[in-house]
């Protein structure tokens, strides 16, 4: 029947959508309990999947298998499936398929009562769950990592997680129970007592479904763990005592089999401890015994599976045949291939040639460029010299300009001795005459318009500079701008002095009367300054 089911399948499987309609099938014999079918059909979906590398359908496989484990309490197993699992969602898929899985290998740890590890993965899974925003199942993680929180004594982490998770299921009416669970039995470590068992007693009233049976069992515990940290003893038995009578799985039973003896202990019923005490014993050994019967039918489903595998080898002989035929299209294959390589070749060689010519053009290209940039060299030592030649042109024109102003000084200064040599003479000042001509002379040389001009070609030779030091020193006076202009162009003291009619040392006295006038710093000098403007 095997052989025959994996013919079948593999005829059937054409498309990705055909494999899932295959596991969901696969699952619903593994939620009837039909785990060696449901295993021995999902590996063969699992070869089919691989075959065709469609890694959505490899992941659904490979996680029910290991969930068919799980349910036989075979953990270890289990963790191997779930293993290859996350390593295909890792691969090829993404962080929604790792956190389921990360998901299930924390209840596996959280079973084996190993809560370290429990926390660590179903961490794992809420933090991938944040990432991609989903917040249904970060509720669910959240309730999971809450529920191993009250397993390790750590209510205020438990409390986080419960208050997070709540608001986010409340369209799923079932986690949502699940986390008033947790938060109930958070309550009862905080020795919040009338907290918890407000809550507990609210489960009790939605949890009359048969298939709560377990969540119930939890209740009843926690209401009976509340009245015994108060001290109220025989209600903390009619509570063990309720969880008790319900029909529920061995652990379960075990677990309260275990309470009732502890609390009768406490109430001094020693007899009825004893009892209990002997009936945990028997429901361990009845637990033992029980998963000693689940090995065996691991075992068995093991060998079916075995076998199962050594008929799928002999449909490879079928396959075979099939192998001989793609390796002759292999070989037309290679044929193309060869031929497309020579064809590849030609091309590269013709690529080369066509390098050459683009390396002879780039290398005529980069000649020009460097005569480009000779010819930009020898123009800008050619704007160097006209440039020092317009510079000897202004040192030329200013040196006129001194002429000019020394001209006009001695000239000035010709007549004023003249004037006064005149002025001495007795006959000249008796003739009424002359008198006026020596009036018309002074008054001569107090409107002389050549001082005017003089500036005026000072300005044409260095445009804007007058206009400039009279805005940004408004205080100067004509006589300092007229002093001004002389040590511009870089008149000695001796000159300078000979062009107003004053001693040297007066002349250097009036430059640092000027330069403090300027408010010139002291590492710098009136002609620096002045050339700066």
């Amino acid at each position: 029947m095997a052989l025959v089911l994996s013919l079948s399948l593999f005829s059937q499987a054409e498309t990705p959508e055909i494999l899932d309609q295959q596991i969901d099938k696969g699952i619903d014999l593994m939620f009837q309990k039909k785990h060696s079918q449901s295993i021995e059909l999902l590996l063969s979906l699992e070869s089919i999947a691989k075959k065709n590398q469609w890694y959505e359908q490899v992941f659904r496989s490979t996680l029910n298998i290991g969930a068919n484990y799980y349910l036989l309490s075979d953990y270890g197993e289990a963790v191997i499936f779930y293993l290859q699992a996350y390593e295909v969602a890792i691969e090829h898929l993404g962080p929604r398929q790792e956190m389921t899985v990360l998901n299930n290998i924390g209840i596996l740890y959280f079973k084996e009562l190993d809560n370290e590890q429990a926390k660590h993965y179903f961490q794992k899974a809420y933090q991938k769950a944040k990432a991609i925003k989903d917040r249904v199942k970060v509720g669910y993680y959240a309730v999971n990592l809450a529920l191993v929180s009250n397993k390790m004594k750590q209510p205020d982490s438990a409390q986080s997680y419960i208050e997070e998770a709540l608001p986010l299921l409340k369209e799923d009416p079932t986690v949502f129970i699940q986390a008033k669970m947790a938060q109930s039995e958070m309550f009862l470590l905080k020795k919040q007592f009338t907290t918890s068992e407000k809550i507990a007693l609210n489960l009790l009233s939605q949890l009359q479904d048969v298939s709560q049976i377990e969540n119930k069992v939890f209740v009843y515990l926690i209401l009976a763990e509340i009245h015994e940290k108060q001290n109220h003893l025989s209600q903390a038995l009619s509570y063990g005592l309720k969880a008790r009578n319900l029909n529920t799985s061995m652990e379960n039973r075990s677990e309260v089999y275990g309470y009732l003896s502890d609390l009768y202990g406490k109430m001094g019923v020693l007899e009825k401890a004893l009892v209990y005490k002997d009936s945990v014993i028997m429901a361990s050994d009845s637990l033992t015994l029980m998963r000693n019967r689940k090995l065996f039918e691991n075992e068995k489903v093991k060998f079916q599976i075995q076998n199962y595998k050594h008929e799928l080898s002999e449909s490879k002989e079928i396959m075979r045949q099939e192998r001989r035929f793609l390796y002759s299209i292999i070989g037309i294959s290679l044929l193309l291939i060869t031929f497309i390589l020579w064809v590849l070749r030609s091309n590269s060689i013709k690529h080369k040639q066509r390098k050459t010519i683009v390396d002879l053009e780039l290398a005529k290209e980069k000649s020009d460029y460097l005569l480009i940039e000779k010819q930009l060299r020898e123009q800008e030592t050619l704007a160097l010299l006209e440039q020092e030649r317009l510079k000897n042109e202004l040192e030329v024109k200013n040196r006129k300009l001194t002429a000019k102003a020394l001209y006009l000084s001695s000239k000035n200064s010709l007549i004023e001795e003249v004037i006064k040599s005149l002025s001495k003479h007795k006959e000249i000042s008796d003739n009424p005459e002359l008198k006026k001509q020596i009036r018309e002379l002074k008054k001569h040389l107090k409107t002389d318009t050549q001082w005017d001009s003089f500036f005026t070609h000072f300005e044409e030779v260095n445009p804007g500079f007058l206009d400039r030091l009279r805005q940004k020193h408004d205080t100067l006076t004509p006589s300092d701008i007229r002093f001004i202009t002389y040590l511009y162009m870089n008149l000695t003291n001796k000159e300078i002095a000979s062009l107003l009619n004053i001693t040297p040392q007066s002349c250097r006295k009036r430059k640092e009367r000027i330069s403090n006038k300027l408010n010139i710093p002291e590492d710098t000098t009136l002609h620096t300054y002045l050339s700066k403007i």
